[in-house]
């Protein structure tokens, strides 16, 4: 009778909550109602949103989510790659752990055919995930934007941590003409933006970078000798590229 009365209080302490999309990623979701953590790592994400079911959406949508804060009088969403958080959590705040998080195979032998069926020299990486090409030639953002559009997509977007860890270990090479490869990203004057005109938020410059003057004439690559880590280039320079496809399942 006592072991009965444990897994009754343990199971009312907890709640499972499952989250599948068409994506045939499946994740199990375990709440904790009155956890109290004060060590860990910091969020990669944190936005406002109106319910708890929109931030465990977030992070069903992020593989590199592994749990999530809710704060439900801010609304505001935080979410972790680790397991524990670097604040305690308040009374109004709810934290949900990741149990498991999936991306069956059938569906990711599907989008590395999205990825690279009509168009040649792109890989997909389902962990991160993103769909790229690495070009060695040498072009100016103008046409560095053309190429990658030729094939339905876009200079690459580093808009999160875990993209930004994959180009850190990307092989990228040096060649006679080029030692940087461009991605997305410019700077208008004011503020630096995606070629969606989506503001850039978090850098991932080289240590004393970015080091041209303060003007408009300023874009992003990645620069060999950084090892993935930003370099402010010119847009009109020469250097190679990283392409990105948006994949889109219907």
């Amino acid at each position: 009778m006592a072991s009965f009365v444990i897994i009754i209080w343990i199971w009312s302490m907890t709640s499972t909550i499952e989250v599948t999309t068409i994506f045939y990623q499946h994740s199990i979701f375990l709440r904790h109602k009155n956890p109290a953590h004060d060590n860990g790592t910091s969020p990669f994400f944190s936005s406002v949103v109106a319910t708890a079911q929109a931030c465990i959406n977030k992070c069903h949508n992020q593989l590199s989510c592994e749990s999530l804060v809710y704060d439900t009088i801010s609304f505001k969403c935080s979410l972790f790659e680790g397991k524990n958080v670097k604040d305690e959590i308040s009374s109004n705040q709810v934290l949900y752990e990741v149990v498991k998080k999936a991306v069956l195979r059938d569906i990711s032998d599907y989008a590395k055919y999205l990825c690279n069926g009509n168009s040649p020299g792109y890989f997909y990486n389902e962990s991160v995930p993103v769909c790229y090409k690495i070009d060695s030639q040498p072009r100016s953002m103008t046409d560095a934007k053309l190429f990658c559009g030729e094939s339905g997509g876009h200079l690459l977007r580093i808009d999160t941590e875990i993209k930004q860890k994959f180009v850190e270990n990307l092989n990228l090479e040096t060649t006679s003409s080029v030692s940087k490869y461009r991605i997305d990203g410019k700077y208008n004057g004011t503020n630096w933006t995606f070629s969606n005109d989506q503001a850039i938020t978090q850098f991932y410059w080289y240590p004393g970078e970015p080091s041209r003057e303060q003007s408009s004439s300023r874009s992003v690559g990645l620069k060999v000798a950084y090892s993935g880590k930003w370099d402010d280039i010119r847009p009109y320079g020469s250097h190679g590229c990283i392409c990105e496809k948006d994949i889109k399942f219907y």
